[in-house]
């Protein structure tokens, strides 16, 4: 009998199809089945052993397991986290770990390249929906959360009480060995900072290679320094932040390089009020070469300022090197009628010259509209 006609493409899917059933097959081999990741569940007692527990859940697992820990927990040792590894609570409210009183740890939790001292950073590391607390008055110095790591990821996290910094962002480990490489990539969101001893959100960084991260969607409040200050914010996206109570700095932005600063809601900055300080709604010091941009932000001070100290609600505080080029356009600055309040200021600084385009800003309520110092060109743009 003749074969019944194919069409060619009917004749290769059934090829396709043997070869589909035959891999199929290969995997079944004894010794040949893939790895797939786990769940490793750490179950706290609520005692001093907790943190040993993490540890042993983290230490047993492979890379990319999920490390699920079940709260509340007392925490008397750093935790070190393995990369490659997501590390998951139930809940904020579910999944608590609060430092032993008299612990007094440099950190709480932190990642494996700045405990271990090495000159490279940990990469591939997810946190999500727990709650660190500080027992800042049972403590000194503590950071609850230490970051030196690329490509990684902090969402739904609450820091609260911290001692030191809430979270610590650094290219340092912890005696102080230099990262020889860059940390880059990674998202810091949906988190909500307060009460802390220190700055909020703070980047250490005095060898230029953490770049290029972004910090979105947070509350930041009640920082005894400021709510967010960065070494380095080039390349940083800091965006849809509702700072407030921050005694130093609501934003402190060093070293500008491609920076956006978007759409944050700021209230009530400064209130350390010492005299002769200037404190800053937002403040960027300027890197030459490249352009950043400072847009949509509200700045307001809603209570009575403090006796003493100045006051800027945005303000770019200098050009590091070269011509600065910034553009500040649509923002709303409310103060409090006095005139030690200055809405824009604009100061070139030790650079060659700052560029600024300013417009459509609203700017009420404040001793001083704008400044520019000498050297600064300021236009309304194309």
């Amino acid at each position: 009998m003749t074969e019944p006609h194919r069409h060619p493409a009917t004749r290769r899917g059934a090829a396709a199809a043997l070869l589909v059933v035959a891999a199929a097959a290969l995997l079944l081999l004894p010794g040949s089945a893939p790895s797939f990741a786990a769940r490793v569940n750490a179950a706290c007692a609520g005692t001093g052993t907790d943190a040993a527990t993490i540890q042993a859940a983290v230490n047993g697992s492979s890379a990319g397991d999920e490390i699920v820990i079940k709260g509340p927990c007392l925490i008397s040792s750093t935790i070190r986290l393995l990369d490659d590894r997501t590390y998951r609570g139930h809940s904020r409210g579910g999944t608590v770990l609060k430092q032993a009183a008299g612990a007094n740890l440099d950190a709480m939790l932190a990642t494996q390249s700045w405990v271990d001292n090495v000159t490279y950073t940990s990469t591939n590391i997810r946190i999500e929906q727990l709650t660190l607390d500080g027992n800042r008055s049972a403590n000194t110095g503590t950071v609850p959360l230490v970051l030196r790591t690329w490509n990684s990821r902090v969402y739904d996290v609450e820091i609260r009480e911290a001692p030191g910094d809430g979270i610590r962002v650094t290219s340092l480990s912890r005696n102080g060995t230099h990262l020889s490489g860059t940390q880059v990539n990674s998202i810091i969101a949906d988190v909500f900072v307060h009460d802390n001893g220190g700055h909020g959100i703070h980047v250490v960084d005095p060898d230029n290679t953490t770049t290029d991260w972004i910090l979105e969607r947070a509350w930041i409040a009640g920082s005894d320094g400021s709510g967010v200050d960065l070494d380095n914010a080039a390349g940083w996206q800091i965006r849809d932040l509702h700072i407030y109570g921050a005694d130093q700095h609501a934003i402190n932005a060093r070293r500008c390089f491609n920076t956006g600063i978007h759409d944050n809601y700021i209230e009530d900055f400064g209130s350390q009020g010492t005299s002769g300080t200037t404190y800053f709604g937002i403040r960027c010091t300027v890197q030459g070469d490249v352009g950043s941009t400072i847009s949509g932000n509200k700045i307001n001070q809603m209570f009575t300022l403090p006796a003493a100290g100045s006051f800027v609600s945005i303000g770019l505080d200098g050009v590091n090197y070269g011509t600065g080029r910034v553009t500040v356009t649509g923002n709303t600055v409310i103060g409090k009628n006095t005139t030690r309040e200055t809405g824009l200021s604009y100061a070139k600084g030790g650079g060659t010259a700052l560029v600024v385009v300013s417009t459509g800003n609203l700017v009420d309520r404040v001793g001083t509209a704008r400044a520019s110092g000498t050297g600064v060109t300021v236009t309304a743009g194309q």
